[in-house]
């Protein structure tokens, strides 16, 4: 079970965001009756997304690197977080209580996005 968790995480991640986007192009375009802004603002990238989790799906190397590379992003954002947000100290939990909460989503996500490449050898030359 782990395995296949380790295996495609990325890609059932993109696929929370695709669907968000195929959401907000239904919902402008077709409840609330704009055409302009839903193919110029979420159509874009739930196309680019939709493609990169297809390819990377098919075994595709570059789609697999694309999603490391933004998992990362991600990731490093999240590390960024625990010392810069001011979100994060006005929490009702308490500034502790959240930073741990926050610190220990970004090491498992890190152990997640290392073993994704380690068992992909993304970086293998």
């Amino acid at each position: 079970m782990m395995d296949m968790v380790k295996k495609s995480w990325p890609e059932a991640l993109a696929s929370v965001v695709f669907l968000f986007l195929l959401y907000k192009v239904f919902e402008q375009s077709v409840l609330e009756h704009h055409f302009i802004i839903p193919s110029t603002r979420w159509l874009p990238p739930a196309l680019i997304v939709g493609n990169i989790i297809y390819y990377s799906r098919k075994g595709h190397l570059w789609a697999k690197i694309m999603l490391f590379w933004a998992c990362f992003i991600a990731e490093f954002l999240g590390f960024l977080s625990l010392f810069y947000s001011p979100t994060l100290a006005k929490t009702y939990v308490g500034p502790v209580w959240a930073g741990i909460f926050v610190a220990v989503l970004v090491l498992i996500f890190g152990y997640l996005l290392y073993s994704y490449q380690k068992l992909h050898e993304l970086f293998k030359d």
